[in-house]
């Protein structure tokens, strides 16, 4: 409440909150509470792209390892998300569709995934970075028509580089069909994000990873989403894919408090303590919080969104309520009906300690 820690209670009702208030709880009802006082109640995190945990990649996963790592996921403070996809053939994506689709069946207890967030295809081979280059091609309406097809409706928001022909009718139809088109993995300019975003309604990857940097003759990607053009700006806070002082430099810009949104980019074996394994193909290893290829560079993250951002809270870059604004509410915002602890809101949360881990959480009421 109001940016910092107060002393209330919450009930709910039907997986959504009933009452949020202030101060102790009327008598009638204290016996009914459960008292975690001296523990913290935030809203639950909301990852926005997260390819996978506990040793399970998203687009691979059986129905039954998909349900093992959202409850996972869920364990971790993770209480809503989009997958994360790297570029597929339409083939190995209408396979992920019926997992999904089997996954949705089970009487779920973990953490909802609302859809996927694909990371291609239409991208620049150039700019592939970390992702498998061979089933990026050149967007277009049709295209996208045909992904659709193929992932069901579970794809909610397509990473894609605007500066490549075809990307303004991609975008548009993309939004058409209600997916966020977001600019990541691109060599585009100022000009090349504003040609995308005249329809509205575009966000950005992984914010100062795989674009072109800012400079004084062009401000870019980057430059782009500081003006606070961007529907949310998503930003890896593990102080390796940014580092913590452009992180606390772009927390605390005026123009960014309404879209920095703060994204995992977990893979397969986050939350594992393996130390060498193989995502996307490559061989990859962890240093601290982030997993590197032999060669140094950056392939994702290791470690749950909310142990990422307790972690910034520790040294200073973050603080608590721009880690849940950034963490749960503009992500919140954007899925609908969560990251926030209000009324009507659905009732997930994280009961955490002092140090920032979680002790229990709660998905609709229910807890894990």
């Amino acid at each position: 409440m109001e940016g910092k820690f107060q002393q209330g209670f919450l009930t709910w009702e039907r997986g959504h909150f009933a009452r949020v208030k202030k101060g102790l709880p009327p008598k009638r009802l204290a016996s009914s509470l459960l008292d975690v006082r001296p523990l913290r109640i935030i809203p639950g995190f909301v990852d926005t792209l997260c390819h996978g945990y506990a040793g399970v990649g998203a687009p691979s996963g059986s129905p039954d390892e998909l349900l093992q790592m959202a409850r996972s996921l869920a364990q971790a403070g993770v209480t809503s998300a989009l997958m994360g996809f790297y570029p597929s053939d339409l083939a190995q994506v209408r396979k992920a569709t019926k997992h999904w689709n089997a996954w949705r069946t089970f009487r779920q207890r973990g953490a909802r995934v609302d859809g996927w967030h694909m990371e291609g295809p239409f991208l620049p081979k150039i700019m592939a970075g970390a992702l498998p280059p061979k089933d990026l091609r050149n967007p277009s309406a049709r295209a996208v028509q045909a992904l659709m097809r193929a992932s069901g409706g579970w794809l909610k928001m397509c990473t894609m580089a605007p500066e490549l022909a075809g990307a303004r009718s991609a975008a548009r139809t993309f939004l058409k069909e209600g997916v966020i088109p977001s600019i990541g993995h691109t060599q585009a300019t100022w000009e090349d994000c504003e040609r995308i975003a005249i329809e509205g309604g575009i966000s950005v990857t992984h914010c100062g990873n795989r674009m072109l940097p800012m400079t004084a003759r062009e401000p870019g990607p980057m430059g782009w989403a500081m003006a606070g053009h961007a529907l949310a700006v998503g930003v890896i806070p593990d102080g390796e894919h940014v580092s913590c002082s452009v992180l606390k430099l772009w927390a605390n810009h005026s123009a960014m408090q309404a879209s920095l949104m703060f994204q995992s980019d977990n893979l397969s074996h986050a939350g594992m303590q393996a130390k060498s394994f193989v995502a996307g193909g490559k061989r990859l290893h962890r240093v601290g919080s982030a997993a590197r290829d032999t060669k140094g560079n950056l392939g994702g993250t290791l470690d749950a969104l909310p142990s990422l951002l307790v972690d910034r809270i520790a040294d200073g870059t973050l603080t608590w309520a721009q880690v849940i604004r950034a963490g749960a509410e503009v992500p919140g915002e954007i899925l609908g009906k969560r990251g926030k602890i209000q009324v009507g809101m659905y009732a997930d949360c994280v009961v955490m300690n002092a140090e920032g881990e979680p002790v229990s959480t709660w998905v609709g009421g229910r807890s894990l």
